[in-house]
């Protein structure tokens, strides 16, 4: 992606939002739960184990959005491409009626495949790690692939938009789905060991943790490259008012105290939980 300011809006409506208005409140809210880890004994180890089973678990996520993606997308072509060539042969002919077809999704086709990667793609944040300018990239979130591939939910859209929308939700379906793919990749990749050392970091603060303040703590961590696996992990926030920090969403917290609770904690009562 561009920078920040060339590509989206600050408020971002896909998981990423600044929620700095009401951050008081959850951090209260991200230290209990923080204190509560300590109760269950939770090591390092752990805890990268069981965010060894969340990769997993959101590989399969991923690889399940990919297939329904694929189906909705032949569903709504069927319904959409039969209903237009049955209108279409019965007033002009089967010639007109099939290439009538192919030219107007193939068109649309085409103008998802030039539009979507302007949209649905990292966003790119300048921040300086050691004096020097870094780019910092931000994986949308899952969420923000289905509104793409769905369109917009707008209310007030003209009678045209709204037929443009739902005509364009065949070729959404195919390039969200074939995106998505191609991410399936970079989740399995996702470095846990590494990763865990920012998310363990992120519950010991339990509020906003800046990514200059990663780079100071883990001075021979490859930051930028981290930061990018981190934001495809779901219940990371990114705060991108005022430079680019990170947050965990309460439903982390609350998976990770059932993770544990659940018999995945074998710590003795020496143990660092968060070092």
């Amino acid at each position: 992606m561009l920078f920040r300011s060339a590509v989206i809006p600050p408020t971002r409506a896909a998981g990423f939002e600044d929620h700095s208005e009401s951050s008081v409140d959850s951090s209260r809210e991200l230290h209990d739960r923080s204190d509560s880890l300590y109760d269950v004994g939770m090591n390092k180890a752990d805890f990268n184990n069981w965010l060894t089973r969340r990769v997993e678990f959101q590989t399969k996520i991923t690889l399940g959005a990919v297939a329904s993606m694929v189906g909705l997308g032949l569903l709504a072509f069927l319904f959409q491409g039969g209903l237009l060539f049955v209108l279409l042969k019965w007033g002009y002919g089967l010639a007109i009626a099939v290439m009538a077809v192919l030219v107007i999704f193939g068109g649309m086709g085409l103008y998802t495949w030039l539009m979507a990667p302007n949209v649905l793609r990292d966003e790119r944040h300048q921040v300086l790690i050691n004096d020097r300018k870094a780019t910092v990239k931000v994986a949308p979130t899952m969420a923000h692939a289905w509104t793409f591939a769905l369109g917009s939910m707008d209310t007030d859209q003209s009678i045209f938009e709204r037929i443009f929308g739902m005509m364009m939700v065949v070729p959404r379906m195919f390039w969200t789905a074939w995106y998505l793919s191609n991410r399936l990749q970079d989740v399995r990749e996702i470095d846990v060991p590494e990763c865990g050392k920012v998310l363990r970091l992120l519950l010991k603060k339990a509020e906003r943790v800046e990514v200059t303040d990663v780079a100071e703590k883990f001075s021979k961590m490859e930051v930028t490259h981290i930061i990018r696996q981190v934001s495809l992990i779901d219940g990371v926030v990114f705060l991108t008012k005022e430079g680019v920090a990170m947050t965990l969403a309460n439903r982390f917290k609350e998976d990770l105290e059932k993770g544990m609770s659940g018999g995945g904690g074998s710590s003795t009562p020496d143990d660092e939980p968060f070092d």
